[in-house]
């Protein structure tokens, strides 16, 4: 009885601390009037956030999140922390919900070993970690593609600027500033910064590009860069790159549209297949009989 309840109380409360995580914290009215009316004071940890430092901190000492998982979460601008404590809460509840599931149909008169599910946690566990680092793959990957849209029309924008007199640099912020979306706020940030702090904008497109993993803004500095300094002819090479660059996302969607339509013909086939068993079942039942 006594593993019974522990591995209940456990599967609470991973399944409380999974919502906790996931759900953001909402302030009161009474904090929010404070707030307006008198200055904030220093900050201080709530106890959500304690506990997610807590779990987190260990999974930090491990090496998590690696270099690539990082670099999502920097791209979708997430906690690492907050990543590592839901990971951490999904695995937990993947390896008690056997276990649980057990107890559950002890309790019942069933006689069930404990070694199925224990594998079974630990194969659970595994598929809740390896859930949640996909989803942030997945969502980072929609951001560069957002990002490399978003710099393919820029670049249709920026030559006819530079052809009408402008300078490149006025060309750039000119074009982000007509843009919208999280790309174009991204660029135009970066931009924006670069000048207050008397930096090369190719610099700081590069550094850009290498933050969020897209090859295309370091092949953009480095054209902005060649301009820079040996006076080429920038405005055709923006337009070539920015052809080069529509040219491969239209390919890259033929491409996802390609796969679409054959993931789609899987269900089709499995529906055909079971439709002509239905069909020959009598007459092979018939021959049977």
């Amino acid at each position: 009885m006594t593993v019974f309840v522990l591995v209940g109380a456990g599967l609470g409360a991973a399944i409380t601390f999974l919502g906790w995580t996931l759900a953001p914290a909402q302030p009161t009215l009474a904090h929010t009037l404070a707030v307006l009316r008198h200055p904030p004071p220093a900050p201080v940890r709530d106890r959500r956030a304690r506990i997610t430092g807590a779990v987190a901190g260990p999974l930090h000492r491990i090496g998590l999140p690696r270099p690539r998982t990082q670099q999502d979460l920097t791209v979708l601008d997430r906690d690492p922390a907050t990543h590592l404590a839901a990971q951490a809460a999904l695995a937990g509840l993947g390896l008690l919900t056997p276990a649980a599931t057990v107890a559950g149909l002890h309790l019942m008169g069933a006689s069930i070993g404990w070694t199925t599910p224990l594998w079974l946690g630990l194969l659970l566990a595994a598929g809740g970690y390896l859930i949640a680092e996909t989803g942030v793959r997945e969502d980072a990957e929609h951001r560069r593609q957002l990002m490399r849209h978003t710099l393919a029309a820029l670049l249709d924008v920026i030559p006819p600027a530079l052809a009408s007199g402008a300078g490149i640099e006025h060309a750039l912020h000119d074009s982000t500033r007509i843009a919208t979306g999280w790309a174009a706020g991204r660029i135009r940030d970066t931009l924006a910064t670069a000048r207050l702090t008397r930096q090369p904008a190719w610099q700081a497109l590069r550094e850009l590009g290498q933050t969020t993993g897209v090859p295309e803004l370091t092949q953009l500095a480095g054209s902005l860069q060649l301009a820079a300094g040996e006076g080429t002819r920038i405005r055709q090479a923006l337009t070539d790159r920015g052809q080069a660059l529509s040219h491969r996302l239209t390919a890259d969607l033929e491409a996802q549209a390609e796969a679409a339509t054959e993931r789609m013909s899987i269900p089709l086939m499995a529906l055909t297949s079971c439709f002509l068993l239905l069909l020959i079942y009598p007459a092979i039942a018939a021959f049977h009989t």
